[in-house]
């Protein structure tokens, strides 16, 4: 640091642009070589309420003292009390003026701590150390607003679903305590209880109570005890807490007599039961493509080497695998509307959109979160029409089955375990969980998983 720096200048000023209600904003203007940074204090006020000789609020008019009035013209007299007629005297004055005094001095005593260490002094640190401070002391007064400020953290990190997972938990929360702050001292056990027990009320679904109850662990001990640290480790809710069980789903999967039927309907090619149907077998003879990953699967993912290789989106991970002639049959169905590589393949999502533009990890990694959160929304919708229209085509082909998008991926490692061995479907599927199984997984190469492939559906 250079020692010879001046200090940074700090005072307080009323922000020239008011709100819609006329009142005026009060910040702590920090400003040193040049660069200013702005502090809120929370308040704002009416123009005539701030002195700004003394950079505060008026708690007093000024008065006119006997020795003031015989030095004064008569015009300067006549100015003076013009301008104490003007002057509006607040009933917080005083709670306000005590706030700008409590944050300049805060900053003063963080500046000469600075320079005592001998460290960097800018008016950006000074700033960031005390926001982190603030945000540190209103996240224990309400926990609520801690979750807010966390789900935005993760949003504009680009973890728009993470990020949408602790909204919806966070409204729900909010309903259950009618909009009151949550003090952080009131994370017990026995508030983990009441949540569950309320959610059970609202006739939740004992997984989906699960998922939020995770949800909020994950904030607690990820964030606010670890990353955070506004919450001490024996504080913990979750330590005494039993989660609630995930309960054992049905998976629904096909026969290979089903998946005939499916396939040998007759569809008109100009309706969307015919895409959607395509787009299901194509998932099908691709070891169960997952929904999202096959809406956006372009052509550029079609290698010359008949090979399909594509980046998964819920874990990042390339795949490759060797697109079988049932899969061909299908995308030559679609090759006469091809236009560049960088369509998509199936007529789901806009090739014109600027979302069409991201391809590669790294463009994923550089785009908005405004555009990612704005595809991923887009992908939701059509995955919800996509799991309707599979309904009546599961009526079509007369099968009693409840026919979704996750159908394609639960069929193919039925039928694959009756014919192939089980870390050929763990790497079929992309499963990386067990770890035994992961080692044996890394000298499982191409040939072989194209062996396997063909060996499921031969």
């Amino acid at each position: 640091m250079n020692l010879n720096m001046k200090p940074a200048k700090i005072y307080a000023f009323l922000f020239p642009q008011p709100y819609s209600n006329g009142n005026y904003p009060v910040y702590i203007k920090i400003y040193q070589n040049r660069k200013a940074n702005y502090i809120s204090i929370g308040h704002s006020i009416p123009a005539e309420a701030w002195n700004p000789e003394k950079a505060e609020v008026w708690e007093s008019k000024p008065s006119l003292t006997k020795k003031l009035k015989e030095t004064l013209s008569k015009e300067e007299l006549k100015a003076f009390r013009q301008k104490n007629n003007s002057i509006l005297l607040l009933p917080n004055a005083f709670k306000i003026n005590s706030d700008i005094r409590a944050k300049i001095s805060e900053l003063e005593k963080l500046q000469n701590k600075l320079s005592l260490n001998q460290e960097a002094i800018t008016s950006r640190i000074l700033k960031s150390r005390v926001d982190n401070k603030d945000f540190a002391e209103q996240s224990r007064k309400d926990f609520l607003l801690y979750i807010e400020q966390v789900a935005k953290r993760k949003f504009e990190g680009k973890q728009i679903r993470t990020s949408e997972k602790y909204s919806v938990m966070l409204r729900k929360l909010k309903k259950f305590r009618n909009d009151k702050p949550l003090p952080i001292d009131e994370l017990s056990t026995s508030f983990l209880n009441d949540f569950q027990l309320y959610l059970q009320k609202e006739g939740s679904h004992q997984n989906y109570i699960h998922v939020n109850l995770k949800a909020l662990r994950t904030i607690i001990q990820k964030e606010a005890i670890r990353e955070d640290k506004i919450l001490s480790p024996e504080k913990n809710p979750f330590i005494w807490f039993t989660m609630p069980k995930v309960l054992p789903s049905m998976k629904e999967k096909l026969s290979i007599i089903e998946i005939n039927k499916i396939e040998a309907l007759k569809l008109d090619q100009n309706v969307p039961l015919f895409h959607v149907r395509n787009a299901f077998m194509f998932s099908l003879y691709n070891a169960g493509i997952r929904i999202g990953d096959l809406l956006q699967l372009k052509w550029c993912n079609i290698k010359d080497n008949g090979r399909l290789e594509y980046y998964m989106g819920k874990t990042g991970k390339e795949r490759s695998i060797k697109l079988l002639p049932q899969a061909l049959k299908i995308l030559k169905l679609y090759e006469p509307n091809k236009g560049k590589d960088t369509d998509y393949i199936f007529p789901f999502l806009d090739n014109n959109a600027k979302y069409s533009k991201l391809i590669s990890p790294e463009e994923f990694q550089k785009a908005s979160p405004e555009l990612l959160a704005f595809l991923f929304k887009k992908i939701e919708s059509k995955i919800s029409q996509y799991n309707q229209d599979l309904k009546t085509i599961a009526t079509k082909a007369k099968l009693k089955k409840n026919l979704s998008s996750h159908v394609a991926r639960h069929s193919f490692a039925d039928i694959a375990r009756k014919k192939v061995s089980v870390y050929d479907i763990q790497k079929m599927l992309g499963h990386s969980t067990i770890k035994v199984t992961e080692v044996y997984l890394k000298s499982l190469d191409n040939d072989a998983m194209d062996e396997a492939m063909e060996e499921v559906f031969n």
